[in-house]
């Protein structure tokens, strides 16, 4: 029968006593079904979001993770240098970079064509020695420096040469003369340092990686990034600001931060203020960069932007 509930009618008992009738369901009717279908689409609905949310946290804490990884990594390697933080001969060299495979990469690891000539450009690959792999310069989120155009794959930053972690080159790993242009490294000890828990070592980072030859020059938070960066009028995606201000993926609108004294913690970029950079604490204090100067007690970024991305593409 086609209807809901059908008859079924059951064999009479040897003992001849009457027939007994007894009703079954068939199946669901469209309306139950419909309503069934309708609860599960409420239920993800509600369960959707907050799944998302909790594998950014998870991601945000793998992250975290990196940075305390690579704060430890800074402290041992000037455990055994007298102290000293590892920096390059030059701040940056800007050159066409090949990596192992012969392929053209990102000059963040390495500069040079082979390795008769390869040397370091940034202190990533002098911390090889104190660090699990290299796969600790890659935030899981951003996954900048896990792939690169020249070839198909996932590597790691010593092949691709990109990183998902900047440098801070205006007082740490790098040195700003009076008239706001970069010098090559100087010596870094932390203990010259008057408060390395607020001083600034290294951030996430953010920015192309396509063109290769001409990706931006992510790891390095420098006086030209200072000048070129912060607040509107300035755009949220100029090259500059991508770096660190309006950053891709980040946590919860949040960078992770790894201070000079080998502690991280998540912040919000308009939290940071230009003296944590420069190392200069007494507020308003001129602070110089390539294009003039900003104030030391002056916010790197705006509440605007906190929740702007330079851009929504994975790098």
């Amino acid at each position: 029968m086609t209807d809901h509930l059908r008859t079924v009618r059951n064999e009479p008992p040897p003992n001849g006593r009457p027939h007994v009738f007894r009703m079954e369901r068939s199946a669901f009717t469209l309306i139950e079904l419909l309503v069934v279908i309708a609860i599960i689409a409420i239920l993800a609905a509600m369960l959707l979001p907050a799944l998302s949310k909790a594998k950014d946290r998870s991601l945000g804490i793998a992250c975290l993770s990196n940075t305390k990884q690579i704060a430890l990594a800074f402290t041992m390697y000037a455990g055994d240098n007298n102290d000293f933080f590892p920096s390059p001969q030059r701040w940056w060299t800007s050159a066409v970079t090949k990596n192992a495979h012969g392929f053209l990469s990102g000059s963040e690891w390495f500069i040079g064509t082979s390795a008769a000539n390869w040397a370091p450009n940034s202190p990533a690959p002098m911390m090889v020695n104190q660090l699990p792999n290299n796969r600790v310069w890659v935030c899981p989120k951003r996954r900048r420096g896990l792939d690169y155009p020249s070839e198909p794959g996932e590597w790691d930053p010593s092949i691709t040469g990109f990183l998902s972690y900047g440098f801070n080159d205006l007082d740490v790993f790098g040195a700003v003369d009076a008239s706001g242009q970069m010098q090559n490294a100087k010596p870094f000890k932390a203990s010259s340092v008057s408060r390395p828990s607020d001083l600034i070592a290294l951030s996430d980072t953010s920015g192309s990686v396509s063109p290769v030859g001409s990706a931006t020059a992510a790891a390095w938070l420098d006086s030209v990034w200072s000048g070129m960066s912060g607040p509107a009028p300035i755009p949220v995606a100029n090259g500059y600001n991508d770096r660190l201000q309006t950053s891709f993926a980040r946590h919860n609108n949040r960078v992770n931060i790894i201070y000079v004294d080998a502690h991280a913690a998540p912040s919000l970029p308009s939290s940071l203020t230009w003296g944590q950079f420069y190392g200069v604490f007494t507020p308003g204090t001129p602070c110089p960069n390539s294009y003039g100067s900003v104030m030391s007690d002056a916010p790197i970024s705006s509440t605007a932007y906190d929740n702007q991305q330079w851009s929504t593409a994975a790098e």
